[in-house]
């Protein structure tokens, strides 16, 4: 049974949290706890490669070979975002919100969400969760299908954007220990949960 489309907080709601990610304090603390998901990344990399190197072999050469390896990082940074946010919207989409996105230059983000828009626990989880499974996936395709000297840069791209997803891990955790009827409106910079409890 699927959930109402919610938009008008239900009278018996009340807020139970609201956490800002993006303040200045909490920010040195992302990006040291990026490392995890970085690490975390590097290990289940390495071991795919081996596995794939065992699978098919190693396919040398290939397209991209003579770029500059601060061309492909460049590229990894403006490509990665967009598909990133865009995973964000889709999910979104699934819920039967609509998506709208923007960037906040003075603190360094790029965000998906949805205006006047709550989500219930398990939808905002899925939305949460979606660039990192969806990015980490198709990346791991691709570095099986993929000559080795391009599957190297997908694997920094999969890096890349594991530590863009600490915000994204991090709201998770903190929105999984309350019950499935909880409500979640996402503000951009900060989410607010609401529980009837």
């Amino acid at each position: 049974m699927s959930r109402p489309i919610v938009h008008q907080l239900p009278s018996d709601y009340h807020e139970a949290e609201h956490l800002v990610l993006l303040e200045p304090r909490k920010l040195l603390l992302i990006n040291l706890l990026a490392l995890i998901p970085v690490v975390i990344a590097l290990i289940f990399l390495g071991a795919w490669w081996i596995l794939v190197l065992r699978l098919r072999g190693s396919v040398s050469g290939g397209f991209g070979v003579d770029w500059p390896w601060w061309l492909w990082i460049t590229l990894i940074f403006i490509v990665s975002i967009p598909i990133h946010e865009g995973l964000h919207g889709l999910a979104i989409l699934r819920t039967g919100h609509k998506p709208r996105f923007g960037m906040m230059l003075s603190k360094g983000a790029f965000y998906a969400t949805a205006d006047n828009a709550l989500f219930w626990r398990n939808d905002f989880i899925f939305i949460a969760l979606a660039p990192i499974v969806g990015i980490t996936v198709i990346g791991l395709v691709l570095i099986y299908l993929l000559p080795d000297s391009l599957g190297y840069y997908v694997g920094l791209g999969i890096v890349f954007n594991a530590a863009n997803s600490i915000g994204d891990l991090w709201m998770t955790v903190v929105v999984r220990r309350y019950p499935k009827d909880t409500l979640v409106r996402d503000q951009a910079d900060s989410i607010r949960i609401y529980t009837n409890h």
